[in-house]
């Protein structure tokens, strides 16, 4: 089987210096194609530039995919011992809990430079000639997963053609299309367009939650348009998220939230909930960390953060934070919180759950979708609801957080080899020259994983603190030079 993968994103993204949940997921396809037996010599790569289809040289392409990859998860380390103190010293930790679970993080100035393969990949003697482009192309099936380019119906289908390609695409969510008020102007006409696309010219689907599906399948229904052959296969999670020996327990109890400081992750419940609980217990309350960076129309919560002296000791934002020390926390922690208005998938939450730590979130159908029974679920705007809640788990002999451990115990998270495994079987049937699309809707004939995942992920133009740490109560003093400015995208699940 041949498989053409689109990594235009990962082009566009190359200069950033930390990878949304959609990039992560186009690299996690990219290292699949180029690593896996079943595709040496038969996977090949696209990019669409200046409105031209560009076939990549697979070799480049590797070193292009293996120095982008290290770069970002170097920088994403980057975070300095006096922040990683600050949260000990927050928490109540020993010096050195948090510091000395990797080395020191790598200079800015030796991050790998990814400029070097990218020019050698975008050479010209590495973009394949127009002669050799069909050989390459000929009855392969085009992977698209990040919604790059779908903005024109004509467009994907003049490539397929031309090229002799069969499309399928990764669908992530339909949030601008259902929750059109989470996202900037415009947005969700454009994202109507790309799901037009994909209805209008996939050989097949994928799509990361039944949830999804039959969100794709209600839109499809209302424009009344088909269905093409459609398999829903969870999104993976990297093999370093497992569970493993239960932490000791911190002096004092705290709880972690995950995500973009955006309205649709709905950080507002969780504030005034700590503020109940701090007026309630006082010092005894349990403190949170809020790990994500700062994204669009979100002064109120700003505000709260910055100014409420009354949540100083018990509230912590923390923009950036490496992977190692986030599990370190999530096992210390008594939870996990996602008080989300709307998810896509919802990664971080997935995540936890595969370290087996208890999970309080929103009644949405996407994590009852993902996580059947498993978490704690309540209403997203029940403030007092949540305030009882996190005190209940809290307390060291609390039922329903024990009943949650025993649940997650036995629940079976997939990794990216359960995605694959069904996505590889797809590719191979579409692949087929008798395949033909389906009409109506359907689902691929595999054996699923058990349900459960999730990714997200960053938000609007919008500023991140140079300093990584706020203290509630604590208002910046920085001049408005120490911004930077970076660009992600609003509606997007993934952390």
């Amino acid at each position: 089987m041949k498989a053409v993968l689109d990594i235009t994103r990962l082009l566009r993204r190359s200069g950033q210096h930390t990878p949304t949940g959609i990039d992560r997921v186009e690299l996690a396809y990219a290292r699949h194609l180029l690593e896996s037996h079943e595709y040496e010599g038969r996977a090949a790569f696209v990019a669409r530039l200046r409105a031209t289809t560009w076939y990549l040289d697979a070799s480049t392409v590797s070193a292009f995919i293996d120095t982008l990859a290290l770069r970002w998860k170097l920088s994403e380390a980057r975070v300095t011992k006096r922040e990683l103190f600050a949260i000990e010293r927050f928490l109540g930790q020993p010096t050195g809990s948090l510091a000395n679970l990797e080395p020191p993080s790598t200079p800015r100035s030796a991050l790998p430079d990814v400029l070097p393969p990218l020019r050698r990949l975008l050479s010209p003697l590495n973009l394949l000639p127009r002669l050799l482009r069909r050989r390459h192309a000929d009855g392969a099936v085009y992977l698209n997963v990040s919604h790059e380019g779908l903005n024109s119906v004509s467009g994907v289908r003049s490539l397929a053609r031309g090229q002799r390609m069969k499309p399928m695409f990764l669908v992530h969510d339909l949030i601008p299309l259902t929750h059109p008020e989470y996202v900037r102007p415009g947005d969700a006409e454009k994202h109507e367009m790309r799901m037009r696309t994909v209805l209008s010219s996939a050989n097949a689907v994928v799509c990361n939650s039944r949830n999804t599906l039959n969100e794709l399948n209600a839109f499809a229904e209302r424009l009344r348009l088909s269905v093409p052959q459609t398999v829903v296969s969870p999104l993976g999670i990297e093999d370093e998220f497992q569970g493993g020996e239960m932490e000791s327990v911190p002096t004092h109890p705290f709880f972690l939230t995950i995500g973009t400081i955006e309205p649709r992750k709905n950080h507002l419940v969780l504030l005034h909930a700590w503020r109940v609980l701090v007026e309630k217990l006082g010092p005894k309350a349990p403190k949170l960390i809020i790990v994500g960076r700062r994204g669009w129309e979100n002064e109120n919560v700003v505000d709260i953060i910055e100014r409420c002296r009354k949540l100083g000791d018990h509230v912590l934002e923390c923009n950036r934070l490496p992977d190692a020390h986030l599990r370190w926390l999530m096992r210390q922690s008594r939870a996990v919180l996602f008080p989300s208005f709307a998810e896509g998938f919802g990664l971080p939450l997935f995540e936890a759950l595969a370290l087996r730590v208890p999970v309080i979130c929103s009644e949405l159908e996407v994590f009852r979708d993902i996580a059947g029974d498993a978490p704690r679920y309540l209403d997203p705007i029940d403030g007092l609801g949540w305030a009882r809640t996190i005190e209940e788990y809290a307390s060291p002999n609390a039922e329903d957080r024990a009943a949650q451990l025993a649940k997650l115990a036995r629940l079976s998270v997939p990794r990216w080899r359960d995605h694959f495994s069904v996505i590889d079987r797809l590719i191979d049937c579409v692949a087929e020259p008798s395949f033909k699309p389906s009409p109506k809707l359907a689902s691929f004939p595999v054996s699923m994983p058990a349900p459960e995942p999730s990714v997200g992920r960053r938000t609007a133009p919008s500023f991140e603190r140079s300093s990584s740490l706020i203290f509630a109560g604590e208002r910046s003093l920085e001049p408005a030079g120490s911004t930077s400015f970076c660009t992600a995208q609003p509606h997007s699940s993934m952390r």
